[in-house]
């Protein structure tokens, strides 16, 4: 009780502090006029969404009395076609958040903002790589506004099997591949791992700052470290040590060929996301046996790691692009809104899934306080490795569409699987693709 006591009144006092840090900041002062700022965000039909959304617009509006907060509701099935309709009204909320950045700086939709993130010291907050990643031309035209980071599910019940310890939180992937190894009973069909994201998440981990395909916020890289993750993906899963079972074998085995098996406890490491934790924690246990403990990613030598990123911008044409600053900061992704979404999100009960993209230690903190004993262990590494969570680029990268079409109709990733062309072969060639990919598509983004 003491403490719940000194943390709210920890909060209080910054609450009363906030419009004198904010001139103090190093941006010019906010307004004292009477001003109304409009806002959109998707996930409105989550459990849990419509109240956080009402307590961040509340806490905003009593730290800035003179401001008025108004909620845009857009459909989020057609978001863009929405945005579409209200830009060509003249009627774009001050703050949204946006599907694909490049897009919005097409439309001409997005302020750029490095003014505010490189003067703001709450900005500084943020995990480095948020904002180098998410530069376009040398600029940032967006902000991360949550994240769902990758998160390991481990197979408690596999490890005792086959009496493999569980490694410590501070895990490294050799570590994680040498488990897999010892885990994979290909024979009983039960697997060591599952969802080789490799190509996604190896960049991050071992050059530290960089997306798939190696986004570093200027150009893509297919280099070693890319080399390296395709050819342990096609590893893996040629040599039975991934789960990767063919409809006719889970036809077989789990009496269904559409059978998902790492949701049937046939995989002893899983990468996913935040939102799978409720499957995991209730109907898979139910229906396998199988109890399930949640892990940070391991570590690769450059202590990063890729998270899926909601993007937000600043409407190029809003009237107050000072106070649509401080809201889209208030709504997102300012330590205080990540406080009052964590804990709205407990007080109705329902789990944090949408996780702060700032390393403030109060932060996870409070999240490592009140996780349960399952998810502990993700929330701990977070907070104690010192990990630079770098954002998913392909909603914020120049010529991703680009790449990842020639990437996909070659089917690199499947000759590559099938041994008919080794990663080294085309890695020039991709490099090559994607340097005019990015070219041709900041020459028309901003005229270069």
């Amino acid at each position: 009780m003491k403490k719940l006591l000194s943390m709210a009144m920890a909060m209080l006092m910054l609450l009363a502090l906030v419009p004198a840090l904010a001139e103090e900041s190093g941006l010019p002062p906010m307004t004292t006029e009477n001003i109304t700022l409009t806002v959109a965000h998707w996930g409105q039909a989550e459990a849990g969404e419509p109240e956080v959304i009402e307590a961040l617009i509340t806490q905003f509006e009593e730290a800035y009395p003179n401001i008025n907060v108004e909620f845009v509701s857009i459909d989020q099935a057609t978001w863009d076609q929405g945005l579409t309709n209200l830009a060509s009204e003249g009627k774009l909320p001050d703050v949204f958040w946006v599907f694909n950045v490049p897009n919005a700086v097409a439309n001409e939709w997005a302020l750029d903002i490095t003014y505010y993130m490189e003067n703001d010291p709450d900005a500084k907050e943020l995990y480095p790589a948020m904002v180098s990643a998410s530069k376009i031309g040398g600029k940032n035209y967006s902000y991360p506004a949550v994240m769902f980071p990758h998160m390991m599910f481990m197979n408690v019940t596999l490890f005792e099997q086959y009496n493999v310890e569980l490694p410590p939180v501070d895990w490294t992937w050799d570590d994680y591949f040498e488990l897999a190894d010892e885990l994979s009973h290909p024979e009983e069909y039960n697997f060591g791992v599952s969802n080789p994201l490799y190509t996604d998440l190896f960049p991050a981990a071992y050059n530290g700052n960089q997306g798939k395909f190696g986004w570093d916020g200027e150009k893509y890289n297919f280099d070693e470290v890319w080399i390296e993750a395709v050819e342990k993906r096609a590893e893996v899963i040629n040599n039975k040590i991934c789960e990767w079972m063919t409809e006719e074998e889970k036809e077989t085995v789990l009496g269904d060929p559409a059978a998902w098996p790492p949701g049937k406890g046939r995989s002893a490491m899983h990468i996913d996301w935040p939102w799978t934790q409720a499957m995991f924690k209730t109907t898979v246990p139910q229906e396998t046996g199988c109890e399930f403990v949640f892990y940070p990613l391991p570590l690769g030598d450059g202590m990063g790691e890729l998270a899926l990123v909601d993007n937000g911008v600043i409407s190029a044409s809003t009237a107050y692009p000072r106070e649509a600053w401080e809201l889209a900061k208030w709504m997102s992704w300012g330590p205080m809104a990540a406080l009052k979404r964590q804990e709205t999100y407990r007080s109705l009960g329902y789990p944090v899934s949408r996780m702060p993209v700032v390393s403030t230690p109060e932060v996870w903190q409070d999240l490592v306080e009140n996780a349960e004993e399952d998810t502990k262990p993700f929330f701990e590494g977070v907070m104690n490795r010192g990990v630079n969570f770098v954002p998913s680029n392909w909603p914020i990268a120049p010529g991703w569409g680009t790449l990842e079409t020639y990437y996909n109709t070659n089917d690199i990733d499947g000759k590559i699987l099938r041994g008919e062309i080794s990663a080294a072969d085309v890695a020039g060639e991709l490099q090559a693709v994607a340097d005019q990919a990015v070219t041709d598509h900041l020459a028309t983004l901003l005229g270069e």
